[in-house]
């Protein structure tokens, strides 16, 4: 395959792969470059649909390039290949926080703080600079052998004008959308990663969807109702409370990701 003896010849040599969508791939590789290893994102512009690679992928670059955060994943080079292919040389990480659940069932309280200060911090960057991410799960927060939070794929991101500018299009994944995405009305996409983020504490501390996302029309009826938490585990008061304040129905009554960053439970222990 030619893009292997391409970037072969730029110093890059691939490990074993990570994951694969229909138009793109992710290989684990190591760099005599940036000496470490790298994860390498190959888009295949020929396979991915005409408005991504138009408008989302453009996005995508755009963003990578302006950020730089301690809980981003850094981006180190974009290499084109034939104009056909575009190859992302990014930062790697050890696993993603979906996986690390699956190992241990649930994160304790502690630790999931610590990790969700870190994603906070870096979401409150993004918004700082009228970046919206839009598409934050278990599955795009990766960690680091020394379990450091790593925010990629920015896919669905894009800088808006101003705090009030509103957003149409339907991104991300269900499980992880509020309710006025789900129902097609605009929306404050920065009020979307608020939400996003409820879902990622509420998955961490119980180890269990907040919702059934299985049917839509279910679904936007089940975030209308009380969160349910299951007594096993245990998760306390001000931790429920503290996700309830990020799921609220309301996109009005929603904290912005400052409030959430000044909010009493991630200050608690917080040495």
């Amino acid at each position: 395959m030619a893009i292997n003896n391409i970037l072969k010849g730029m110093g890059y040599k691939f490990i074993s792969p990570i994951g694969e969508g229909s138009f793109s791939q992710v290989k684990l590789a190591t760099s005599q470059k940036h000496q470490c290893n790298v994860a390498i994102k190959i888009v295949d512009r020929v396979k991915a649909p005409k408005d991504f690679v138009q408008k989302f992928l453009p996005r995508e670059l755009a963003v990578l390039r302006q950020v730089k955060h301690d809980h981003i994943v850094q981006m180190h080079e974009f290499i084109e290949v034939a104009g056909k292919r575009l190859c992302i040389v990014m930062e790697a990480a050890e696993k993603d926080l979906l996986q690390k659940i699956h190992e241990v069932s649930h994160i304790p309280e502690d630790q999931s703080k610590t990790l969700f200060s870190q994603m906070v911090s870096a979401v409150n960057y993004l918004h700082q600079m009228n970046i919206v991410h839009r598409d934050l799960k278990c599955e795009n927060i990766l960690l680091t052998a020394e379990e450091q939070v790593k925010i990629t794929d920015f896919g669905f991101a894009r800088s808006i004008q101003d705090s009030s500018e509103l957003s149409h299009t339907f991104c991300g994944s269900a499980a992880y959308t509020p309710p006025e995405v789900i129902m097609g009305t605009p929306y404050d996409p920065k009020k979307y990663d608020v939400w996003s983020l409820g879902v990622v504490l509420y998955i961490m501390v119980t180890g269990k969807m907040p919702f059934d996302d299985s049917n839509m029309r279910r679904l936007y009826r089940l975030q209308r109702q009380p969160l349910v938490f299951l007594d096993d585990p245990g998760v306390v008061e001000p931790c429920r409370i503290f996700i309830c304040t990020l799921l609220q129905f309301s996109p009005s009554t929603r904290p912005t990701i400052q409030q959430v960053a000044e909010h009493p439970w991630l200050q608690m222990g917080q040495g």
